[in-house]
């Protein structure tokens, strides 16, 4: 007899946002601003809006879509991940990415599902976001890419994909050493109220 346990579900979606190269724009002059601030305590060389959510420059009308996107998700998950309860938009933030730049190996603890639309990406420049099979506990800096452990789903701009937080992921910055193109994506998390963190007050509710 043979188990197929705790599967991972990758839900992908396109994202049709007008002002995306304002955006973009605005993003762009931040990083060349401030590019030599970095998350001290992270593992990786990045720049991140992470720990200035207050004031991470991501628009009224982006949260928006990035909220409705999240109740499609809902409504399409499998029969398994229908879990009932409250689910809010708990964090968002936004990464860019240079030569030389990358994100190790991690995942989102204390949140339900994570996501991330990629804002600025050329699929021939830069590298996929790389998901890692759960069930190896391994050094993936040393782990050469194999389909039955790493997983790059084929996005490009303007896609957003929404995942398990507990699904360990990375990326590397660039292919192309030769290319200065910055690679832009915003990220969030979504908590369940009822599963969570019960403090909070808003959401998106589904039963």
């Amino acid at each position: 007899m043979k188990y197929n346990l705790f599967d991972s579900y990758i839900w992908k979606s396109k994202v049709k946002y007008n002002d995306k190269e304002k955006l973009i724009e605005t993003l762009s002059k931040d990083f060349y601003k401030n590019k030599n601030k970095f998350t001290a305590d992270w593992d990786c060389f990045v720049y991140s809006s992470f720990y200035n959510l207050e004031q991470n420059n991501i628009p009224e009308d982006l949260l928006n879509i990035i909220e409705k996107k999240i109740t499609e998700y809902l409504n399409d998950c499998p029969e398994g991940l229908q879990i009932k309860g409250t689910y809010i938009l708990s964090e968002i933030w936004y990464n860019i990415y240079e030569k030389n730049y990358f994100q190790e190996p991690h995942n989102h603890e204390d949140n339900f599902f994570s996501g991330c639309y990629y804002l600025k990406f050329n699929k021939n420049i830069h590298h996929q976001t790389t998901f890692y099979n759960p069930n190896y506990d391994l050094d993936f800096k040393k782990l050469k890419h194999n389909p039955y452990f790493c997983f790059e789903p084929d996005c490009e701009e303007d896609d957003l994909i929404i995942f398990p937080s507990g699904l360990k992921h990375g990326t590397k910055g660039l292919k192309d050493k030769n290319s200065n193109e910055l690679r832009i994506t915003i990220s969030f998390n979504i908590r369940n109220n009822d599963l969570c963190f019960k403090n909070e007050k808003s959401g998106v509710s589904y039963s």
